[in-house]
């Protein structure tokens, strides 16, 4: 009776466990290296991070953004063009940004803002949301610096809620390298690393598996016997 009573309770603290594990709602780490566009293809990296089941880290990692001679910057240029640009899967309803870096949105010749209103990024065509600036137009009124925002759906967000456009573009941005400026398109998502609670289901699956073989070979052996 023991035995048994000590298996009933591990089966249902590994059920818990999954419970727990599925509710997080943690979508895997994706990275984006590659763009295209006015720029060279490898302007910087992409990185979308779960948070937690309402909220996503987008960090956007520009190459040598180091003063005093950075080499990329984010830009208004003005007409149908934004600093920054995605789209999410699902209602934009709820949406809302939390600026790291710069902190608060906030740099010296304008402010970050998230908007659902417009986004369009010519020649990568329009996206649901973006990352607009209060800046005037051109280099410099830029942002040099690297990207760092979290953002929130109260309904529940995931990072495979980040989703490509009908140009098959997952982001864009308005970038300049001092001189030159234009649009930048991130279009291939290359790698997908699997959130802690993920493992924790694939550990506890495996746990289950391997239970009930054990089981049935014990009842087996105790009906031959």
């Amino acid at each position: 009776m023991m035995v048994k009573s000590i298996i009933h309770y591990a089966a249902m603290a590994a059920g818990g466990l999954l419970l727990s594990a599925a509710s997080a709602l943690a979508g895997p780490v994706y990275t984006f290296t590659t763009s295209q566009g006015v720029q060279p293809s490898n302007v910087g990296t992409i990185t979308l991070t779960q948070i937690n089941s309402t909220t996503v880290d987008v960090f956007v990692d520009l190459s040598d953004t180091t003063l005093p001679a950075p080499q990329y910057g984010f830009i208004n240029t003005g007409g149908p063009h934004t600093p920054f640009a995605f789209n999410l899967a699902g209602t934009e309803s709820g949406v809302s940004a939390t600026f790291l870096q710069p902190s608060g949105g906030t740099y010296t010749f304008g402010v970050f803002s998230l908007s659902t209103g417009n986004g369009d990024a010519t020649p990568f065509g329009t996206f649901g949301i973006s990352i607009n600036s209060t800046a005037g137009n051109g280099s410099a009124n830029a942002y040099y610096g690297d990207l760092d925002f979290r953002v929130t759906r109260i309904s529940g967000l995931s990072t495979d809620d980040f989703v490509a456009n009908s140009e098959l573009a997952y982001f864009a941005a308005d970038l300049t390298n001092g001189t030159n400026t234009g649009s930048q398109a991130w279009e291939t998502r290359v790698s997908a690393v699997p959130e802690a609670s993920t493992w924790a289901m694939m550990i506890l699956g495996f746990f289950g598996v391997g239970f009930m073989a054990y089981r049935r070979k014990g009842q087996a052996a105790l009906r031959l016997a």
